[in-house]
């Protein structure tokens, strides 16, 4: 029949009583653009989608039409009801239709397709388009009751991915009377090789099984069932109640205990579908979903066609940047996902560091999220994002924190911390404010008494110590050399002495200081015990769950001299085998490392490590630079420094 074109379903009986189809079928060549034959059918349950808006050309003989095709058992041709995806804006059947329906889109022109024009290129892993990049193309009557697939009924648009060209809606699958979620392709007939590519990754995961993945049900192709214009294909998965990641932090960021929780569990997914040759596509924080049990599950997984693994591991780092600040880190000039604002950028082009908008984030959690994000050097894997999350969680977790987890159909108030709160026991009420005022000026009162009466005693303590004596100024004792008798009169005075070498022996140090440039340093307020000439007292840094430089490049000690001088070695005492040290001189005591200068290094392998120095003008900073740890368990790393000792150069 002219404008109709056949489709073909290889299950037996009617459509409602297909049995359950838990992965895809298998794939099949895209049909031709050009007449095809009909009940060409494909082993396996599949759904055959019609192409939107095929190109001109006769479809099984008839006259050229551009409207929707209708999905038919092989050789007849079924009825389509107006409404449905594949009748709307359909007209009269019949050879000469080609114009709309009433109340129908227009078809498309018979002329070829405009070039759609070229989106920005993208970095691996940026999860949000560029300036001027424009808003996803209409795909056709995407409406709440639009039928997809003669299957799929749509119930509410829940989110939109501008990188992936996609749409995320909840449907309801009218076969098996279950919701599912569906990530729909949009775009014009020229995009139809990325859509072709992403449906290809989207058919080979559906065998992938994790807990924190919603699990793919159902591909839906171009080529058998009807589509609405636009839409050039669909994954289907299970159905993930609860809340996106956008409306998780709609009140506020987490705090840093629940913001590893929620990313734990996607760490293990990304990290398990990689080892089985899969990307996700975790790049956009509507498509992770926070369950009505407080489980994150990756509720749209369908990657873009050309997502890597990288882009899996940046997706990570994106969303901690985003539970732990409440902003977006994608690209400068970008449109962050709705409801998000977008983060400010670094004057190199990337988001500034999650720490300069959270200042009491842990130094190791905000170093791995500016790692994570970094592309150049940072955390290349799924698996070690996971490890470290894993080490830091369980060092925050807090039994009594608990995710602002809400049901489907529930708002956000915003007077409530969208963060976490605490099962803690309400307190009990305070005094009355009439009470809590005599309270405090009876303590006043009190104050000013003792007081008085310490002023008193101490008067008396000073008068009888002194005994009424001179009021001249307090005598300071300063200790000097014992001064030689005075020569006898008439003796010639002697010629001065000419000034003594210098001898070679330790430099007198001014002061020391933990040096850490990427972070927050570790106790800062012990380091002094390193350089105290007492060996049974030594700094320690902090415990890491990870060898450096997998959170921070280092970490040192910073010694200023009295006055600048040459050095010829360091004298390091320390319990900490296996710890490596780099001397290096610095102009000051808080340059960056790149201007400081490697003198010379060593590796602790007893109680006692002496590092020759190469000859280097005189200096007035030395930093002790600690670049590998010792290794006290298997998952614990830290180094303890009991005495430096720093030689003078003859």
């Amino acid at each position: 029949m002219a404008g109709e074109q056949s489709g073909e379903r290889t299950s037996a009986g009617p459509a409602r009583e297909a049995p359950e189809r838990d992965t895809p079928g298998r794939d099949t060549p895209s049909p031709a653009r050009g007449p095809r034959a009909a009940g060409a059918g494909v082993d396996g349950p599949t759904v055959h989608v019609s192409r939107a808006a095929d190109p001109p050309g006769p479809v099984n003989g008839s006259s050229p039409t551009h409207g929707p095709t209708n999905g038919a058992t092989a050789g007849t041709a079924a009825p389509v009801p107006p409404g449905t995806a594949g009748g709307a804006g359909r007209g009269p059947r019949g050879p000469a239709s080609q114009g709309p329906g009433p109340g129908g889109p227009p078809a498309p022109p018979s002329g070829p397709f405009p070039a759609p024009p070229r989106r920005p290129a993208r970095g691996p892993g940026r999860p949000a388009t560029g300036p001027g990049s424009g808003p996803l193309p209409t795909a056709g009557r995407l409406m709440p009751g639009t039928l997809l697939g003669e299957r799929y009924r749509l119930v509410a648009q829940v989110g939109r991915d501008d990188a992936a060209e996609a749409v995320l809606w909840k449907a309801r699958d009218v076969v098996l009377e279950r919701d599912v979620g569906i990530t729909l392709l949009v775009g014009s007939w020229q995009g139809d090789a990325r859509a072709a590519a992403a449906l290809s990754r989207a058919t080979r995961s559906a065998h992938f099984e994790h807990p924190h993945a919603a699990r793919i049900l159902d591909v839906v192709r171009p080529g058998g069932s009807p589509l609405p214009a636009g839409v050039l294909g669909a994954a289907v998965a299970e159905w993930t109640p609860g809340r996106d990641l956008a409306e998780l932090v709609a009140g506020g960021p987490l705090r840093p205990s629940a913001a590893l929780r929620v990313i734990e569990p996607l760490a293990d997914a990304v990290a398990a579908a990689h080892r089985s040759g899969l990307v996700l596509g975790l790049e956009h924080p509507q498509r992770v979903r926070v369950s009505a049990r407080a489980t994150t599950r990756l509720a749209f997984p369908m990657p873009r066609g050309d997502a890597t693994n990288a882009d899996d591991v940046h997706g990570l780092g994106a969303l901690l940047y985003l539970l732990l600040t409440a902003r977006w880190p994608g690209p400068e000039g970008s449109r962050a996902p709705a409801g998000l604002r977008l983060a400010p950028h670094a004057p190199g082009g990337g988001p500034v560091p999650a720490r300069s908008l959270r200042p009491d984030l842990p130094v190791e959690l905000a170093a791995l999220v500016d790692r994570t994000l970094d592309e150049d050097g940072g955390i290349r894997t799924a698996a070690a994002v996971h490890r470290l999350v894993s080490q830091m969680r369980e060092g925050l977790e807090d039994d009594g924190v608990l995710l602002p987890v809400l049901e489907d159909g529930q708002t956000i108030d915003a007077d409530d911390p969208a963060e976490v709160w605490h099962d803690d026991a309400v307190p009990e009420p305070g005094p009355d404010p009439s009470e809590r005022r005599k309270l405090r000026i009876g303590v006043t009162v009190l104050v000013a008494a003792t007081l008085a009466i310490l002023g008193f005693v101490t008067f008396q303590i000073v008068s009888v110590v002194a005994g009424g004596g001179s009021s001249g100024p307090p005598v300071v004792v300063i200790p000097t050399e014992t001064a030689a008798p005075p020569p006898p009169a008439g003796t010639p005075a002697p010629p001065p002495a000419a000034p003594a070498p210098v001898a070679a022996g330790p430099v007198q140090l001014s002061s020391v200081a933990v040096y850490s440039p990427a972070g927050t340093p570790d106790n800062p307020t012990r380091i002094n015990r390193a350089a105290d000439n007492d060996p049974s007292t030594t700094w320690s840094t902090s415990e890491y769950r990870q060898q450096l430089p997998a959170l921070k490049p280092g970490i040192g000690m910073m010694s200023t001299f009295t006055a600048p001088a040459g050095v010829a070695a360091v004298t390091v005492r320390s319990p900490s085998p296996g710890t490596r040290i780099e001397i290096r001189s610095a102009p000051a005591a808080d340059v960056p490392l790149a201007q400081t200068q490697l003198l010379g290094a060593g590796t602790v392998e007893g109680d006692e490590l002496r590092i020759p120095l190469q000859p280097a003008p005189p200096t007035g900073n030395l930093l002790v630079w600690i670049t590998e740890l010792g290794q006290e368990d298997d998952d614990q790393y830290v180094s303890e420094l009991a005495e430096v000792t720093v030689e003078r150069a003859p």
